[in-house]
């Protein structure tokens, strides 16, 4: 029987590959954790801040290091292939990619968010049975260091950075007293908040654990007047009242649709007539095809969360309609912010 031209074998002994379908975005798809594990490993090696400024040869990161030769020679060749490192024989330097993101030194370092992923790479090996039970493989939330807490702090704090000015625009709060951040993380967006708007203040609710970062952001920025860091959790502690404006940045997807409804509820009641909610977050599309952020995260939270999930700009709207916000709609942010909009009012 001859091929057909639909990945039968044909009688050459060949396969025939349907046109413009490349067989290797399987190999790509299903290996694509070499190049995370790459960087994990250079990343804990401390290669980038050891290259910080100074290019250095293979026989001084070994010695460095306390590496393997050979195999710290096969690492760093790796990481100049996925164009991470510059080399120049046995010598190797930052590009300007890495010097950029991924020393200390560097006030856009992302290194906390590489310590992140590489905690959750065991759970992610887990999928298949979270799949099949429905039991995560992980659970967020779980002790970190104080060390690693500041890593992820600061890589959310210098992410924030650059994404502040498109948040920060796309609503106007003057006239506005009281900014709630729900879930507030380094607190980066309740202070470039208030440095927009001079009349606003800020209460800014994490776990304890959390605001002792946030709190040095805050006096970096001199913003200790201005917004308050309270202790809490968002799902049992009070929200207060007074709130004319409500911050909800990346948690969302955290929370089951009953778990997200009641809180929804409750930023509805804290709030002051005429207030707005504010929830910046990955979303799909209204379809579910998409974006691949999006779907990914998703995934992330079934292994890690009990209940967490993705939802989608129209599943986001529907709850906020549902607990009494009106004008609600969805828009995607500006880059470099890779986040979806959705707000609302309270009328």
């Amino acid at each position: 029987m001859s091929g057909s031209g639909t990945g039968q074998k044909g009688a050459g002994g060949s396969w025939g590959v349907p046109q413009g379908l490349d067989p290797m975005r399987v190999m790509d798809v299903a290996s694509a954790y070499w190049n995370s594990c790459v960087l994990h490993a250079a990343n804990r090696l401390d290669i980038f801040n050891r290259l910080d400024g100074q290019p250095k040869d293979l026989d001084t990161l070994t010695r460095e290091t306390g590496a393997d030769k050979r195999c710290l020679g096969t690492l760093l060749s790796a990481l100049v292939s996925i164009d991470f490192l510059d080399r120049d024989g046995d010598v190797f330097r930052n590009n300007k990619f890495s010097q950029t993101f991924l020393t200390s030194s560097s006030t856009f370092y992302q290194g906390g968010i590489v310590y992140m992923f590489e905690n959750w790479y065991q759970a992610w090996g887990g999928l298949y049975n979270t799949v099949m039970t429905g039991k995560p493989s992980a659970l967020m939330h779980q002790e970190y260091t104080d060390e690693e807490t500041r890593n992820y702090m600061m890589g959310m704090h210098n992410r924030a950075l650059s994404q502040s000015d498109v948040l920060t625009s796309m609503f106007d709060l003057s006239g506005k007293k009281q900014l709630m951040d729900v879930g507030c993380g380094p607190a980066t967006f309740a202070v470039k908040f208030c440095e927009r708007y001079p009349g606003l203040q800020a209460v800014a609710m994490d776990r304890p654990q959390n605001l002792k970062i946030a709190k040095q952001i805050v006096d970096q920025y001199h913003m200790q007047d201005r917004v308050e860091l309270r202790p809490g959790d968002y799902n049992t502690d009070s929200l207060g009242s007074g709130n004319d404006a409500m911050l909800l940045s990346s948690m969302t997807n955290q929370e089951s649709p009953q778990t997200l409804r009641k809180l929804l509820k409750k930023c509805y009641d804290s709030m002051n007539k005429d207030g707005v909610i504010m929830i910046q977050e990955q979303l799909l599309h209204p379809d579910k095809k998409g974006p691949r952020l999006a779907a990914m995260i998703g995934v992330n939270q079934i292994i890690n969360t009990v209940s967490g999930m993705s939802y989608s700009s129209t599943e986001m709207e529907t709850i906020l309609r549902d607990v009494g916000f009106v004008d609600v709609e969805s828009r995607q942010m500006a880059p470099p912010s890779p986040f979806v909009m959705v707000s609302g009012y309270k009328r």
